[in-house]
C-alpha cells in the first residue's frame, strides 16, 4: 500500500513554481499532469521529525529491488536544470523522481519504463538539508 506523500513547504513552493507557464524549462503536458497529480496527493509539513525520512529535492536515496538485493540504484533527486545522469542526479520530473517524491524509507514505489513496470523499495534517505 502506498503511503501519503509529504513535502516540506520549500519543496512544495519550488515544485508548484515549475507549473507556471512562464517558467523555464517549460513542462510537457505529460510532465505537467504527473507533477499536478503528485502535488495533489501530497501534504505539506514543517515538522522536521515528520520530514526526516521523507524524500525531497536534493536528497540522495537508495532504491533496492525486492526481488534481487544486488539490483540497487542510488540517485539524487534534483530540479530539472540540475540533472546529470552521469552523476546519478535525476530530475524530480522523471518517472522515478515523481515515484519517490514525498515518500519515506520502507515504501515500495513503482514507475513505468520502456520495458515495463519497475518496482523498488526505498531503503535509505540521505537528507540534503532540513528546514530550520
Amino acid at each position: 500500500m502506498k503511503s501519503l506523500r509529504m513535502l516540506d513547504e520549500a519543496d512544495e513552493l519550488c515544485l508548484a513554481s515549475l507549473l507556471d507557464p512562464e517558467s523555464l524549462p517549460r513542462l510537457t503536458g505529460e510532465h505537467r499532469a504527473a507533477l499536478v497529480a503528485a502535488l495533489a496527493e501530497a501534504s505539506v509539513s514543517s515538522d522536521v521529525s515528520e520530514l526526516e525520512c521523507r524524500i525531497g529535492i536534493g536528497d540522495r536515496i537508495t532504491l533496492v529491488s525486492p526481488v534481487d538485493s544486488r539490483d540497487w540504484y542510488k540517485p539524487e533527486i534534483v530540479l530539472p536544470h540540475d540533472a546529470d545522469l552521469d552523476a546519478d542526479r535525476i530530475s524530480v520530473l522523471t518517472p522515478v523522481g515523481l515515484a519517490v517524491l514525498g515518500r519515506r524509507t520502507g515504501d515500495r514505489v513503482s514507475w513505468e519504463t520502456p520495458t515495463g513496470e519497475r518496482l523498488m523499495t526505498i531503503t535509505a534517505v540521505q537528507k540534503h538539508a532540513l528546514p530550520a
